[in-house]
C-alpha cells in the first residue's frame, strides 16, 4: 500500500522545439529583474548561439545580465561561493541555468547561499535547514540526472574530498526549458552516462523494502523497459528527436519523485559510487554502472522475489514463481549486458578506476542509524560496502 506523501513539483515545463526562445518572456513572469546566467562555459553554448540567443531575449525584455561560466563535473563548492558573492553584488534575484545536472546543481546552490546568512555547506552538512532560495530556472541541453525538477542538488567540497547533497522541497527549479533538439549533439558518451543516471535512479526507487504497489511499480517498469528500448537506438542515431525527446522527459519523471512516492526508497547505489566521484572525480555515470551490479550480486538473495520480479517485467526473464534466485541472477546480467552495449563499464578495472583507497571511501560514506548502514531494501554496514566495493573490482 502507498505510504503517506507530501509532493508539490513546482517547476513549470517548457517543453518542445524551439523551446528556448520562450526562455526570457518565461523568466519574466516571475518577476526577475538581475538574472545570473550559470554554465559550464563549453563551446556547446558559443557554436550553437544559445548563450548569446538568451542574453538577447533578456536585454529585450529588460533584464540585466551577470554570468559565471566554469562548472565542472562534480560541482566545484568553490564555484559556488564565488557564484554567491556575486549574486549578492549585482542583487540577483533569478538564477538561470543552461546545461546539465552539474550546472543546474550549482546553480540551486548558489540560489541557497545567495538567499541565506550562513556559509552554503552547512546545509550540505545537515547543520541548517533552508528556509528559501533565489528561483533557479534551467535551459537543460544534458538530460540525465532529473535536477530540472528534483529535490536534489550535489556539490563536490574538493577541500575536504566529500561529495555532498541536500534534499528539500525549497531548491526545486521554477522553470524548465526542454528542447529535445539541443541535445542532439551530445557526445555518445555523455549520452550513455545520462541513460545509466537515469536508470540508476528509477533502480533506487523500485527496489524498496515495501510490499508491491501497482501503479507505481508498473510506472517504474515501463520506464526502464523504454530506456532499455532508447538507449542503443539514440546512441546508433543521435539526431532521432522523438528518441531525444522521450530520453529528455524519462530524465525528470526518473527523479523528481513520480515513481518514488509512497514507499522507502534505497539509494546504497548512490551513495556507495558517489564516493569515486569525491576522491578521483568519476563521472557520475560511470559510478553507478560500476557499482549497481556488485550491490544487486551482494543483496539479491536477501530479496529474490524482488529482484525475480524486476527480471521478468523489465528484461523478460521467464520467471514462474518458484525459480527466483535463477531468475533474479538472469536479470543482473542482463542490467550489465545493457549497460556494457551503451559503452560503459560495470568494473573499477575497465575504467581503470584505482582500487588502493576503498578505507578512505568507507570513511566517507554517510552512514546512519542505531545500526549505522544505509539502504533501503536490505540495510548495509561499512562491511557490506566494503564487500561491494570488492565486488566492483573486475567484471563478475
Amino acid at each position: 500500500m502507498l505510504q503517506d506523501f507530501s509532493i508539490c513539483i513546482q517547476t513549470k515545463f517548457v517543453f518542445g522545439k524551439n523551446a528556448a526562445a520562450q526562455t526570457a518572456r518565461e523568466i519574466k513572469l516571475f518577476g526577475a529583474k538581475n538574472v545570473l546566467i550559470h554554465h559550464d562555459g563549453g563551446k556547446f553554448l558559443y557554436d550553437t548561439g544559445l548563450l548569446a540567443e538568451i542574453e538577447n531575449q533578456l536585454k529585450a525584455e529588460g533584464i540585466r545580465i551577470a554570468e559565471l561560466g566554469g562548472v565542472l563535473p562534480n560541482p566545484r563548492l568553490s564555484l559556488v561561493r564565488e557564484g554567491i558573492g556575486l549574486a549578492k553584488k549585482e542583487q540577483i534575484d533569478f538564477i538561470l541555468a543552461i546545461g546539465g545536472g552539474s550546472v543546474i546543481d550549482s546553480a540551486k546552490a548558489i540560489g541557497l547561499g545567495a538567499a541565506a546568512d550562513t556559509d552554503v555547506w552547512d546545509f550540505f552538512t545537515g547543520q541548517r535547514q533552508p528556509e528559501r532560495t533565489l528561483p533557479v530556472g534551467v535551459i537543460l541541453t544534458c538530460p540525465a540526472t532529473g535536477s530540472e525538477s528534483s529535490a536534489v542538488a550535489v556539490v563536490n567540497n574538493t577541500e575536504v574530498g566529500k561529495k555532498l547533497l541536500i534534499s528539500h522541497p525549497v531548491v526545486r527549479p521554477v522553470l524548465a526549458v526542454m528542447d529535445p533538439e539541443l541535445t542532439c549533439s551530445l557526445p555518445k558518451f555523455l549520452t550513455a552516462c545520462g541513460i545509466v543516471d537515469m536508470f540508476s535512479h528509477v533502480c533506487e526507487r523500485y527496489f524498496s523494502p515495501d510490499e508491491e504497489i501497482g501503479v507505481i511499480d508498473r510506472m517504474a517498469e515501463g520506464i526502464l523497459k523504454t530506456l532499455i528500448e532508447l538507449g542503443p537506438k539514440v546512441l546508433e542515431e543521435p539526431s532521432d528527436y522523438s528518441a531525444r525527446g522521450e530520453l529528455m522527459w524519462i530524465g525528470t519523471i526518473a527523479h523528481n519523485n513520480t515513481v518514488g512516492i509512497g514507499r522507502v526508497q534505497d539509494w546504497a547505489t548512490h551513495e556507495i559510487g558517489n564516493e569515486l566521484s569525491a576522491l578521483y572525480d568519476t563521472p557520475h555515470g560511470v559510478t553507478l554502472s560500476v557499482v549497481m551490479g556488485a550491490w544487486m550480486r551482494y543483496v539479491y538473495r536477501k530479496k529474490p522475489m524482488r529482484f525475480a520480479r524486476y527480471a521478468r517485467e523489465v528484461f523478460g526473464v521467464e520467471w514462474d514463481g518458484t525459480n527466483a534466485l535463477e531468475a533474479a541472477e538472469k536479470g543482473i546480467e542482463m542490467t550489465e549486458t545493457f549497460f556494457q552495449k551503451l559503452g560503459m563499464p560495470v568494473s573499477f578495472e575497465e575504467f581503470q578506476i584505482p582500487t588502493d583507497r576503498i578505507e578512505d571511501m568507507l570513511d566517507r560514506i554517510a552512514f546512519c542509524g542505531e545500526d549505522c548502514s544505509i539502504g533501503g531494501i536490505v540495510r548495509l554496514n561499512r562491511e557490506d560496502c566494503r564487500n561491494i566495493y570488492e565486488l566492483a573490482k573486475k567484471k563478475a
